[in-house]
């Protein structure tokens, strides 16, 4: 049960009622909804993240997972092991990443959990690992890594504090593995 009641139909404007419509029915992207003027700024960050960065979208997974377990969102994990699975990545590797066991990882993938799992804890990374980040990843695709570590943090805050809950079907396991290539 949510802490915080998800908006009905009635109570959403026609311009929340056509924005829910061309998105995927998450019970998150609804939570959203009971904040009407952030709903579209929310939800454009979250696309920008997932299909328009230049961030190696494996690494980008790695990250959401660290930025998860740090945050104990069990949601914001199931929700993300199975766009790891859309991608391609192996179960062993979403297992670790998703369990927190960062040691099993490659050595890329150990530094961005470890980034990011800073980042969910401590709210900055510190500078050591930061300019290791910088030095692997350039100046655009670290950034786009701080922003996918903070925006997922803040979800996953929306998550955990208003209650939202794991759908009984994800709705990412209709998604053509095509379209996340």
């Amino acid at each position: 049960m949510t802490r915080i009641p998800y908006p009905t139909d009635e109570e959403l404007s026609s311009e929340a009622k056509e924005l829910l419509g061309k998105l995927p029915p998450l019970n998150v992207v609804r939570m959203f909804a009971g904040a009407p003027s952030a709903l579209g700024p929310l939800t454009d960050l979250g696309q920008a993240i997932l299909l328009h960065a230049e961030l190696d979208p494996r690494l980008r997974e790695i990250a959401i997972l660290a930025v998860a377990h740090t945050s104990d969102s069990a949601y914001e994990g199931a929700q993300h092991e199975n766009i790891c699975r859309l991608i391609g990545m192996q179960e062993s590797e979403i297992r670790a990443a998703a369990d927190g066991n960062s040691e099993a990882l490659d050595a890329d993938a150990r530094l961005v959990w470890r980034f990011a799992e800073q980042i969910a804890r401590d709210v900055r990374a510190d500078e050591a690992i930061t300019e290791q980040i910088l030095e692997r990843l350039g100046r655009r695709q670290a950034t786009e890594l701080v922003v996918a570590c903070a925006y997922y943090g803040a979800v996953a805050r929306i998550i955990e504090t208003c209650g939202v809950e794991l759908e009984e079907r994800l709705p990412t396991a209709d998604i053509d593995p095509e379209d996340w290539s």
